[in-house]
């Protein structure tokens, strides 16, 4: 994430209104929480209006101003099992090596603890558009492509389960102009994708019970010993 920087959302394709609508959606779901601790691991995240009176402490991890952690985004320096939420603001886009990432903030994660990733829609009209141009702000595209399906497979292999998905659509009837949730879009199937925001929860693996083992009684020089 060292391309980008906490005021780098006009500059990112749709950078503005999809910052609107991700706020949004994270203030419903972090205001849920009463206490543990919240990892964040890029700028674009560290510049939202975050709640902060829901959680003990807010770890947040990167280079530049307003971090309280330096570190390596593939060598997180954190407890296993440690961290209560995590948030990505299109994080995996611009990462150096995003699976290797996505399996670190799996091991900081407490069992059930939720993640919750900005994605951009490789293939949108909105990225196409901004990969078309020849000068202005070329640098902030993301370096990675990763679509939906890609990501959800990793979640799966790590023990990942995707708790919801949220789909940004760009109504192509009011000229891609114009984007929301599709959720709240009407003729929403008719619409382009043009970010997902997903949150996962990292499952607990189950123990499986041993049946008790009966006493048995043993002839032991004429007596019964119990064992």
């Amino acid at each position: 994430m060292e391309r980008l920087f906490e005021l780098s959302w006009p500059n990112i394709p749709a950078g503005n209104r999809l910052r609107y609508l991700w706020q949004e959606w994270l203030q419903q779901h972090l205001e849920e929480y009463h206490g543990g601790y919240l990892l964040t691991l890029d700028s674009l995240t560290q510049s939202l209006s975050l709640p902060v009176n829901v959680f003990e402490y807010h770890v947040k991890l990167g280079d530049g101003l307003g971090h309280s952690v330096q570190a390596l985004p593939d060598e997180l320096p954190i407890m296993t099992d440690s961290i209560q939420a995590a948030v990505l603001s299109n994080v995996f886009e611009y990462a150096e090596n995003p699976s290797v990432l996505l399996g670190e903030v799996h091991r900081s994660l407490a069992p059930q603890g939720i993640l919750y990733v900005l994605l951009y829609a490789p293939l949108s009209p909105w990225m196409l558009k901004a990969k078309a141009r020849l000068t202005a702000n070329r640098k902030e595209l993301p370096t990675h492509s990763i679509g939906i399906h890609r990501y959800e497979e990793w979640l799966n292999l790590l023990g990942f389960k995707t708790l919801e998905l949220e789909v940004v659509g760009c109504p192509w009837w009011r000229g891609f102009k114009e984007f929301e949730r599709k959720s709240d879009m009407p003729n929403a199937w008719l619409s382009a994708p043009i970010a997902y925001m997903v949150k996962a929860q990292k499952k607990v693996s189950t123990m499986t019970p041993l049946r008790p083992i009966e006493q048995e009684a043993l002839a032991l020089g004429g007596r019964l010993a119990n064992i």
